[in-house]
């Protein structure tokens, strides 16, 4: 049975990692694997220009969208579109193994597709058109998102009934262009296409024959529901709602089973994820929002998301714990969106289903990187070599560093048996907190432009951490386990998560190297199972917290967090 809970809030800022050792390779459930992004044409001009992308993070951006014109595939601006896809190319310099793809038609630019595919003659000028264009901005490849064969798209997209097999058909044609040249240049060149989601689309496309001609197909896994539907409902849920009204209910699971149940290989596909997500205006409070009709609706970008609704106190932070999928509800409107923890869940379903790969639309609406990085964490299984997978507390690392609760001690090193100090444990527990801005502190040695300078304030003036006698915050103080303890117990406080529950320390052998200020927070964390004593029956309350241990405590807290 499902359930609507409190959402506790999560990091808002996840660190992009900048640069690697090396290049990097994907890999999903049983090796390497694609890791896709779309970057759109206008991306450029809103202050989003192709230096700023994490070309280490991608096997292949594609770069949306050009247009047919004629019959031939043409940029829509050559300017603008001959600059950006410059920048693109000098990507390299960071991901030799990056490709860099040209990207057909969207919602937009999809009204000549049914023309260019409509006989033998028209497929080969318009192929031969798409090489010429590689060839002139030295691409590596073509990406096809025709919006949508047969029928559906925006107006005045022509459909035929023919486009079905006609489809099948310009792939081939552009298939065959392409490995031709490929031959001449001595290099293998990219074909791959974006396709929906839903039964409809798959009803209306040759699904087996593309997927033979096609390197992947990028499941558009997104816009499930949307401002074209009667009530507010979920973008892109990863499980169907039992609840939601019975003619609308999708979700990212169900359309992955329909594509494999019509014989396309796992791994040809692809699971793209969004940005972005969906704000209804005008929605009643019955629900929260949920399946309520609303006056009017529009996209936002993950970046505003942040930037504007979460951790304002106008709106509810929620999660559906059976669509996995985060929302708010406040001022009369319904926020359906993804997070840190509801992509890292759709990569994890990708690898556990075997598929190609994930990917994203689009990529300036997440600038700083933040379900960029979590869906890479998650696809790639454990991004941090000195992790081992079968580590007790591996999973742990995983789960906390793709909330963004805790970052690498480099792009792939966590340092598990490393120091946590004083100063990491405020920024992680602001972090948890959703980062309220507090200014200034009274230490004087938490300098003001160190990284947790504000988490430093905001937890002494919430009376979680405190202070040395000499003023002093001492930030750089390696944190024992009694510490911890006492610092997340006055957390549990704070939030109303102290449950009163409390477990003696007499059965220990150390119970008496147990700080005064410790007793109730140590006999705390053990009832809750935040601690545990060791297989020796000591608590080792002044031991030191290694980097690895905190991850598993901090993942402990935040379900009982989550419970209370």
């Amino acid at each position: 049975m499902w359930k609507t809970r409190r959402l506790v809030p999560l990091a808002l800022v996840v660190t992009l990692l900048l640069s690697l050792a090396g290049p990097v390779s994907a890999a999903g459930g049983e090796g390497a694997g694609e890791v896709v992004g779309y970057y759109a044409s206008w991306a450029s001009a809103q202050g989003y220009t192709p230096d700023k992308l994490p070309a280490e993070r991608f096997t292949q951006i594609n770069y949306a969208f050009a247009k047919i014109e004629n019959g031939k595939a043409v940029l829509s601006d050559p300017a603008r579109d001959g600059k950006a896809l410059q920048g693109l190319m000098a990507l390299r310099r960071r991901n030799p193994d990056l490709n860099i793809v040209l990207s057909l038609g969207g919602w937009d630019e999809s009204t000549g597709f049914s023309d260019a595919a409509a006989s033998a003659e028209r497929r080969e000028i318009f192929a031969r058109s798409c090489v010429d264009l590689l060839l002139e901005y030295g691409l590596d490849g073509v990406d096809l998102d025709w919006e949508y064969p047969v029928s559906g798209g925006a107006p005045g997209v022509v459909h035929r009934p023919q486009d079905k097999q006609n489809f099948t058909l310009l792939l081939r044609e552009l298939r065959q262009a392409l490995d031709r040249q490929g031959r001449r240049d001595g290099r293998a060149y990219v074909l791959t296409i974006a396709g929906a989601l839903d039964g409809s689309y798959l009803n209306n496309i040759e699904p087996q024959a593309v997927a033979e001609t096609v390197d992947h197909i990028f499941l558009m896994a997104y816009d499930l529901h949307g401002p074209w539907d009667a009530s507010a409902d979920f973008n892109a849920p990863l499980y169907t709602p039992s609840d939601g009204p019975p003619r609308y209910r999708a979700s990212v699971d169900d359309g992955v089973s329909a594509w494999l149940g019509r014989g396309v290989p796992a791994e040809k596909l692809v699971l793209g994820m969004p940005l972005y997500g969906y704000i209804y205006q005008g929605v009643s409070s019955r629900n929260s929002g949920l399946y309520q009709p609303f006056e009017s609706a529009k996209s936002v970008p993950w970046d505003q998301v942040k930037s504007d609704y979460l951790n304002r106190s106008a709106y509810r932070q929620l999660r559906h714990e059976e669509a996995e999928i985060p929302y708010l509800y406040g001022n009369r409107a319904f926020l359906s969106y993804d997070d840190p923890a509801s992509i890292a869940a759709k990569a994890e379903l990708a690898r556990r289903r075997g598929l190609g790969g994930v990917g994203f639309w689009e990529l300036s609406q997440d600038s700083e990187g933040d379900l960029i990085q979590s869906a890479w964490a998650a696809w790639n299984g454990g991004r941090f070599r000195d992790v081992p997978r079968d580590a007790w507390y591996a999973g742990a690392v995983e789960r906390v560093c793709a909330a963004g609760l805790m970052n690498g001690t480099s792009p792939t090193a966590f340092s598990p048996g490393g120091t946590v100090t004083r100063g990491q444990v405020a920024a992680i527990l602001h972090r948890l907190a959703g980062e309220p801005e507090v200014r200034g502190s009274s230490f004087s040695d938490v300098p003001a432009s160190a990284y947790y300078a504000g988490a430093v304030a905001w937890a002494a003036r919430r009376n979680i951490v405190e202070g040395f006698y000499d003023g002093t915050f001492r930030p750089d103080l390696p944190v024992s386990r009694q510490q911890l303890a006492a610092i997340l117990w006055r957390y549990a406080k704070l939030e109303r998560a102290d449950s009163g529950a409390r477990a003696s320390l007499r059965g220990f052998s150390d119970a008496g190297e147990v700080g005064g200020y410790a007793q109730e927070a140590m006999s705390w964390a053990l009832a809750e199972g935040i601690l545990q004593g060791t297989k020796e029956g000591t608590l080792q309350p002044q031991g030191r917290a290694a980097r690895g241990q905190a991850a598993v405590l901090l993942e402990r807290f935040q379900a009982l967090l989550g419970g209370a």
